[in-house]
């Protein structure tokens, strides 16, 4: 609990930024290197008490967000994908490297974060040339949107 309220009061700092001082942090490297924790079973916990509180409410609303998590100034960094392209002045094409991170979240209607519903982190692949000009006559079940 000290380890979620630690990211909660600060969600844009790494581990060690979040002020929670030495002991903290090394006990939060410590929780997520142990093999008895998994993002499947965190997310399978989560899931089980997301049901208990959707029961409370009557509607559920449904809200999808992207985000992209730009590396581009990590060159070391393994697994990461092209995610935007851009025309620099002396050069044709300059890739920004990192991830592409999706998530729905459900809240009520009065505006109650309820849980996560879905979330997908993923380095992306820029599309050829080719695959662009197709874009309008791929089916919808094969596109990322």
């Amino acid at each position: 609990m000290k380890i979620c309220d630690s990211f909660s009061d600060s969600p844009e700092f790494s581990i060690n930024q979040t002020g929670a001082g030495w002991t903290a942090t090394k006990a939060a490297y410590r929780f997520f290197a142990n093999d008895k924790t998994s993002g499947e079973k965190t997310i399978r916990a989560h899931n089980a008490k997301f049901v208990i509180r959707a029961k409370e409410h009557k509607t559920i609303l449904a809200i999808q967000d992207t985000s992209y998590m730009v590396y581009s100034k990590h060159p070391a960094t393994m697994g990461l994908g092209n995610i935007s392209v851009k025309e620099g002045k002396n050069v044709k094409k300059i890739y920004a490297k990192g991830l592409v991170s999706h998530r729905c979240l459900a809240v009520s209607t009065d505006g109650l974060p309820i849980g996560i519903l879905d979330q997908n982190t993923f380095p992306r692949k820029l599309n050829s040339d080719e695959a662009k000009r197709k874009k309008n006559v791929t089916p919808i079940k094969e596109k990322e949107s």
